[in-house]
Parts: structure tokens; sequence; C-alpha cells
């Protein structure tokens, strides 16, 4: 503070000293450069206007219809309700800053500058009234000094004058009295010395009296000398306590200039500030409120907005197919039909076409039972030419849905013909290289439903290791196909939709299912639903939804799928299916358990698959004979095999539903092993399965053209 102080004394001694003396023009120079005060205040009063035409620009397009005609509850459209949001957040920003540099910046920059001026001004008359009285008493000053000056003069001659006559006098008068005494010695009787005699006493009266007369004269002159050297003494007097007050007074008006020249500095420096602090401020909160909209940004996705809008604006119609002439169904579709069907055993009309693919599944079926019968039976040896066959098979769909075909036979006739799941250390490592190999080429094309079988024969064939079971998902789990989102999203939509098809209660509703599912093949149906009925089917979908994506959410973290990857997948599908917040957050909770147990456990391997998927339930459900549970898991591929099945059509159709597919059935036992180890995340959910699968049975009566 003192050094500051001492700066602050230096540079106003500084600038007194400097403008001492200086002329009424330094005040002219004083209000041009308070100038700068008034083009700041324009800068600022333009700015917010501009500022406030801004705002209000910014409030008319916000209310332009950017999101109205959008589909309700679509990213794009919450992207555009965000950035609508930020556009009024702007022009509030904007309205808000406007105030601010009239109230902050223009009114203080307006009220210094009105006194900054009426300073100059005052400190100019005050200067100019010191100067006149200043100048006033110089002139007088002058004036007396000039009027003692030439009386002095005067009074000097007048007595060097008398001076002179004095001592001329004393001459004159010396001269006149020897003259006198002369006179008298010779007598005064004579007349001429008489008269002589009077004459020079008359002059002596005369030339004593004109003395007399230039004495008086003298002490006159004398007296008005010292007059007007006293007023002249009285004029520098008064000129010098004047000047004191004058200079005073100059000081006084050059620190008032130097403290208007501060204020003018500082309040332009201040008014600067102000503007470029309160807008920094202004960009940071636009920075922020641009860096959400911008977050949000990313949540848009073309193909998700294409799906809202599918989903609003959806007519329900399918549209019209080509009539289809078959007699019999081919592999790949009876592989994994999940409901028996009369109608498919009626005689039709077939063509060739037809006749040739039935031709190729039965061959591609045989021969790839041949060669996984040589690779894992008792031989174990597979030729060169049988492993350049398999890869050739592989790399068509026929032959993926018969590699996965011959594997389930083999799931209820073993391996020893006894139709038991254990097989040797030998078979064990052989088959898991048969699945790899499958995986690969299943992958390339993502042919989903074989791979899911294949995923449920790896649950289904074990090895025992001293006491413990080690089943063949330990070999495959690490499989990319098992991290890839897009082959878990396509599985679960087909086992979805096989799973809606498999209820009567959904099934007969087509009308109301192909509103939200426009893709399922459903039948016609001349039947009348009521609400209640069509309430009863939607309850039913949401619990058969909440199930499947229950068993897949397990089957992904159960196959080395990322905890977050799978809940974005069980968030995606439940907003994808409008499921409800609770079920949503029920499965998102189970797989939160399900994750953390699977931490939990010991970090080997082996151990985290000694339990598997397929449990003894699925095991129960396989026990109706060879015949029942590969129809079930495989469709009708050994339909010509065993022929004697083409007569109890109605009997199949007693089969309980839910395991009329071996995908179902495990995803539903695997649901029944998580709902069992995370009851009480999952019993809050309103309506939901939370100890059991959902029970799909059903029994179908026989009917001469269609199923009730």
């Amino acid at each position: 503070k003192k050094s500051r102080l001492l700066t602050q004394l230096g540079s106003g001694m500084a600038f007194v000293q400097g403008l001492w003396g200086c002329g009424p023009g330094i005040f002219d120079v004083q209000a041009d450069r308070l100038k700068t005060l008034d083009a700041l205040t324009t800068f600022f009063k333009e700015k917010s206007a501009l500022d406030q035409y801004y705002s209000k620009t910014l409030k008319k397009l916000a209310k332009l219809h950017l999101m109205e005609n959008e589909t309700v509850g679509s990213p794009l459209q919450s992207f555009l309700h965000g950035f609508r949001d930020l556009i009024d957040t702007v022009s509030t920003n904007y309205a808000i800053l406007s105030a601010k540099e009239i109230d902050q910046m223009l009114n203080p920059l307006n009220r210094a500058k009105a006194k900054l001026q009426a300073d100059n001004k005052t400190l100019r008359r005050e200067s100019n009234r010191f100067g006149a009285r200043m100048r006033k008493l110089q002139l007088h000053h002058k004036r007396s000094r000039e009027d003692a000056r030439n009386l002095c003069r005067e009074s000097v001659l007048s007595r060097r004058r008398c001076d002179n006559h004095i001592r001329q006098e004393k001459t004159v008068l010396a001269k006149l009295q020897a003259q006198l005494r002369r006179l008298e010695a010779k007598g005064l009787r004579h007349p001429d010395v008489a008269a002589q005699h009077d004459m020079v006493k008359n002059k002596i009266r005369a030339v004593k009296a004109q003395g007399i007369a230039l004495a008086e004269r003298s002490k006159t002159l004398k007296r008005e000398f010292d007059l007007a050297d006293n007023k002249y003494v009285a004029a520098v007097k008064a000129c010098r306590e004047f000047r004191g007050k004058h200079d005073s007074a100059s000081n006084a008006v050059l620190r008032g200039l130097e403290k208007t020249e501060m204020a003018r500095t500082e309040s332009i420096r201040e008014g600067i500030r102000r503007y470029l602090k309160v807008q920094s401020e202004m960009s940071k909160k636009l920075l922020v409120s641009y860096q959400s909209v911008s977050a949000i940004s990313e949540s848009v996705n073309a193909k998700d907005e294409i799906r809202c809008y599918v989903n609003k604006y959806k007519t329900g119609k399918a549209p019209a197919k080509l009539p289809e002439y078959y007699h019999f169904p081919s592999h790949e579709a009876a592989l994994f039909r999940d409901k028996f069907d009369p109608q498919d055993y009626v005689n039709k009309p077939q063509d060739q076409e037809d006749a040739a693919l039935v031709a190729a599944d039965d061959t591609h079926l045989k021969e790839m039972r041949g060669i996984i019968d040589a690779a894992l039976g008792e031989s174990k040896r597979i030729t060169p030419e049988a492993s350049s066959r398999l890869e050739e098979l592989l790399q068509t769909k026929l032959g993926r849905s018969a590699f996965a075909a011959a594997l389930n036979h083999h799931r209820n006739n073993g391996f020893d013909g006894n139709g038991g799941h254990e097989v040797p250390q030998e078979t064990f490592e052989r088959l898991a290289e048969l699945m790899l190999l499958f995986l690969d080429h299943a992958k390339k094309e993502m042919d989903t439903a074989p791979a899911q079988l294949v995923m449920i024969m790896s649950q289904t064939f074990y090895k025992v290791d001293k006491t413990n079971r080690i089943y063949v998902q330990v070999r495959i789990k690490h499989h990319p196909i098992w991290k890839a989102t897009r082959f878990w999203e396509e599985a679960f939509f087909e086992s979805l939709t096989k799973a809606i098809k498999r209820d009567p209660r959904m099934y007969s509703c087509r009308s109301f299912f192909e509103f939200k599912y426009n893709s399922f093949p459903f039948r016609k149906s001349s039947r009348w639903h009521t609400d209640r009925e069509q309430a009863d089917a939607l309850d039913r979908q949401k619990k058969v939804l909440f199930g499947q994506l229950g068993a897949f959410a397990h089957n992904m973290l159960e196959f080395g799928m990322e905890k977050k990857e799978t809940l974005s997948f069980v968030e995606k599908i439940c907003s994808i299916n409008e499921l409800g917040k609770e079920e949503c957050a029920s499965l998102l909770g189970v797989v939160n358990a399900a994750a953390a147990g699977r931490e939990s456990k010991s970090g080997s391997e082996n151990t985290a698959a000694l339990e598997p998927t397929n449990d003894a339930k699925a095991r129960e459900n396989s026990e109706g004979g060879d015949q029942t549970v590969a129809k079930q898991e495989t469709g009708d591929l050994q339909i010509k095999e065993k022929k004697e099945e083409l007569d109890v059509p109605a009997q199949r159709c007693k089969t309980p539903v839910s395991d009329t597919s071996g995908t179902a059935s495990a995803m539903s036992n695997e649901w029944t092993r998580v709902t069992h180890a995370d009851t009480q995340s999952v019993k809050s959910v309103p309506g939901s399965v939370t100890a059991s699968p959902p029970d799909f049975e059903i029994s179908v009566e026989d009917g001469p053209d269609e199923l009730p």
C-alpha cells in the first residue's frame, strides 16, 4: 500500500509539474479525450440492441414446428426437443446479456461520462476565475509600480533642483552679505549706499523665500513618492498573497484534471472488463448447453427412428403371398418348427423344385450323420475327403441345419446308443473342434437358428473330471459369435416370434398382434375377440417377452458377453417392445445379480461350467421318447424314416409347446435357474413369471381346416 501510495503521489506530482503553466487549451484536450467514453457507450448501446433483437428472433424461431411432426418418443424427437430447449436457453441468455450490458456497462459509463464532463466544466470555470483575478492584480501591480517609479523620479529631480538652488542661494547670500558688510563699513548715511543696502536685503529675503519654497516642494514630492511607494508595496504584497491562492487553485485544477483522467481510464477499463466477463460467462453456459445437445445427438440413429416410425404408422396388413404348392416341408423349415401343423401333411401338389429340395435335405442329413458318426464314433477317425466334404456342407445353410440336427439326434440317443450325454475325453475334444468349425461358418452367414441349437448341445454333452462335470460349453464359449450383438438380437426376435406363435391366446388374436409384429405369418381367423381377450393376449405376450429376454440375458453372460453390453441389449429390447419400467428394472436387476454371481465364482473356467444351462427339467421334457423329442427339437427331419408318426398328428399337439423347440426349452429352463437365484429382484414385476418359466402347454383338437 505504501509503495502504491508513493507511486500515486509521484505520478500526481509529475502530472502537476509537467502541466504547470498550461493554458486553457488543456481543458479542450481533456474534453476530446472524454469522447472515448462516448464511443464506448455507443458501442454498448448498439450491442445491447443487437442482442435484444437476436433474442427476439430466436424466440420466434423456437416456435417453429421442429418436433411436432416427429414420432412420439423417438430419439430424434428427444433430440429436436433438446435442440429447441437450447434455442430457448440461448434466447434467454442473450436477453439477460442485453439487460446486463445496459445495467452493468452502459448506465455506469453514462454516469461516469456525465460526472467527468461536469468536473471538467467546473475545473475550467475555476481556472478561468482565478486566472482573471490574477491578471487583474498583476495589472494593478504594474500600474502602481509605474506610478511610484514616476513619482520617485520627479521627487529625485526636484530634490536635486532644490539642492542646487540652496547651494546657489548660499553663494549669492554670501556675496550679498559681503557686499552689505562693505556697504555698512562705508556708512549707511549716504543715500546711494542705503538704497543699495536695502536692495541687497530684499534680494536676500527673496532668495531665502525661494529656498523655503523649494524645500517645501521637495518635502511635498517626498511625501508623494512615499505614498506611491507604499501603494506599490501594497500591490506587490497583494499580488504575492494572491499568487499563493492562484498557485493552490492551479494545483487543485491540475489535480482535478488528473483525477478526471484516472476516472476516465478506469471507467473504460472497467466497462470493457465487465463486458468480457459477461461474455465469458455466457459463452461457458452456451458451451455446456451445446455439449449436452451434442451428447443427445449421439443417441439418434436412423434405424431406431425408422423402427419408431413403423411402429406408430404401420397398418397391420401383410402383403399378399403367392400361392405355394408343396407336398412335404423342407428339412430346413421342419428343423425349427415349433408347432405341429396337420395341414403340412395333407396331400398337396408337388413340383419338381420342392421334390429336389426335399431330396437334397435328406442327402445332406444322411451325409452329415455319417461324417459325425465317423468323427465321434468308436473309430474317432475322419478321412481328408470327409473333412473337406464337411467344410463344403457347413458353407451352406442346409448343411449347417443338418449338422445341428445330427447333434440333436445324438443328444436323444447318445454316442454309445444308451442315450447318455457323457462322452470320453477324446470324443469331448473332437466334438468341441467340430462345434468351433461349425460356429466359424455360422458367424460368417449369421445363421442364428442352428447356432442356437448347437449352443444347447454344448450345454448337454460333458465329460467327467474326477467328480465334476465339464461341459463342451467351456471349449466354445470364447468364440467370437457369442460377442456379436447382432447374433443375439436376431436370435432373440426369432425365438420371440416362435413363442408368440405357439400360444393360442396370442396366436388366435392375429389382428391385434399383427399390429405389433406384422411380419409374423399368422393364420386368418374369422373369430371376433373381445377387449378382455385382447388384453389377456397382450399380458401373455409381455410375460413371454419377459421370460425370453431374461433367458437370453443369462445366456449372454454365460457365454462371455460383457455385463455392459448385456445391460444395453436388455434396455434396447425393452424400449423397442415397450416393456414397462418395473419389468425392465427387474430384468436389469437379474442381469446385475447374475453378473455379480459369475464374478464371485472362482477363477477356474472348469468350475464355472460345472452346472449347465440345460438342467434336469430339460432332460425330463425329453423323456417322452426319442421320436417325440426329435420332433420337438428338429421338426420333421426324420419324417420319412419314421413314417408311423404321420398317423398321430393330433397326439403330437398335446406336447407342451414350451418344449417343442430346443432353444425355447433351454431358454425357459435357464430362466428358471436365474429366477430361483434372483427371486427377490424378479418378484416385484407385476404379471411376470418369477419362480418358473412361462407355461405354454396347450392341447389342440383335431379340425379339418384350421386350428382354433
